[in-house]
């Protein structure tokens, strides 16, 4: 055995927003770079991560131990959309992976520089629990490591899958079942798990031979930044010519006093309500669609984070337009060919005229080798385990 190799032995727990970075380890261990072995709960070591820290990690924090000969080096990925959910388990790792990064912050130690639009909202209580997570953790900060952006949905249902569904429950039903009766279970290419990610990322990497049909599909709710929110949806009726679909839903259901009437002026009230009750429908899966759109229209993920809808963009390639990113993955984003709205929205038509269909198949060709470059699974898993390895050898 290559002593030099690092073997990875991930604690096997719910981690439904972290299963894109699994995947590239997988496809590291298959590309026989280092070992990945799962470990059910019941069989990890405790003195390895205290029981209490491990049962505070959300589904979008994952945990794992490096082992190089006989040294070991613990780890958390962590791809929360927001530093609010910083974890306690920091104190306990060698290396925390962090999607929601941000040089002001976790250099800095002082509260982000929100965007200008964002003065009309009250910041208080995020400017309080920065001060909370800087008294609590700050003197931890060295510990983080910049990360991907929120990744992309891996565990979809089955029913996605169409052509390939039957193939898609047997891998379900076989995962299900090995995870039960293996405490330790070391990667092999026929993993159920592993076959399933594959399913789902050939299903993502399809979306790339889309034609364009749509100029705008975009589908929101008022959980962030409401009123910022709402303009992009007053800017996109200026363009009744253009192919739209769009939706917008409360995130609060049918509550009659919803918490985002104080942040949209009252003169507006009616407006909102009627575009909440206008639905319209999509003739196709909101992914199919999104990926065959002129421009997808990102407003910022709560509390400046990146998104998964983002993420699924970013593999098809095509043209993007968003609040400019808070936070800073590990790759230069300028690698990416991005568009940035600098008066909210109000600059809409002219990245629809900018955007030919000429330059939006030359903007997907070009972002999707960005992707391959930097955020397919083996680029991923290689950034993982290269920066374990500088660890064990500053250490």
């Amino acid at each position: 055995m290559d002593q030099d190799r690092l073997r990875i032995e991930w604690l096997d727990k719910a981690d439904r927003s972290v299963l894109y970075a699994k995947f590239a380890l997988m496809e590291l261990a298959r590309s026989g770079e280092a070992e990945f072995i799962q470990v059910h709960p019941s069989a990890f070591d405790e003195n390895l991560l205290p029981q209490e820290t491990r049962a505070a990690l959300s589904p979008a924090q994952a945990f794992f131990v490096a082992y190089q000969g006989n040294r070991h080096c613990k780890v958390v990925l962590d791809t929360s959309e927001s530093f609010f959910y910083l974890s306690s388990a920091i104190k306990d790792v060698d290396l925390y992976f962090c999607s929601a990064y941000s040089r002001e912050i976790h250099e800095g130690h002082r509260f982000l520089t929100p965007y200008s639009w964002q003065k009309r909202y009250d910041l208080d209580v995020y400017r309080r629990r920065f001060e909370r997570i800087e008294h609590d953790y700050g003197a931890y900060f060295e510990k983080l490591i910049r990360f991907i952006p929120f990744p992309v949905v891996m565990d979809m249902p089955v029913r996605r899958f169409r052509r390939t569904k039957q193939a898609a429950i047997l891998f379900w039903l076989a995962g299900r079942f090995l995870r039960k009766r293996l405490p330790r279970k070391r990667f092999g290419a026929l993993d159920p798990e592993y076959r399933l990610f594959k399913l789902r990322y050939d299903q993502l990497l399809g979306y790339r031979d889309h034609h364009l049909e749509y100029d705008a599909v975009i589908r929101e709710s008022l959980w962030a930044w409401p009123w910022h929110r709402v303009q992009l949806y007053k800017a996109l009726e200026k363009f009744p010519e253009k192919n739209i679909f769009s939706s917008l839903s409360s995130a609060q259901g049918d509550d009659p006093n919803p918490w985002w009437l104080k942040e949209i002026p009252k003169n507006e009230y009616g407006y909102v309500r009627n575009l909440l009750n206008s639905k319209q429908t999509f003739p196709k899966s909101y992914e199919e669609m999104i990926t065959s759109s002129r421009l997808a229209l990102f407003p910022t993920g709560k509390h400046w984070g990146w998104r998964a809808i983002t993420f699924l963009s970013l593999i098809a390639g095509g043209p993007i337009l968003m609040d400019r990113p808070l936070f800073e993955p590990y790759f230069p984003l300028e690698d990416f060919r991005l568009l940035y709205t600098e008066n909210e929205w109000s600059d809409l038509a002219t990245f629809f005229n900018r955007m030919t269909d000429e330059q939006w198949q030359m903007t997907r060709q070009h972002n999707q080798t960005a992707f391959d470059t930097y955020l397919a699974p083996l680029p991923v898993g290689r950034y993982i385990c290269r920066t374990v390895q500088e660890w064990f050898e500053r250490t």
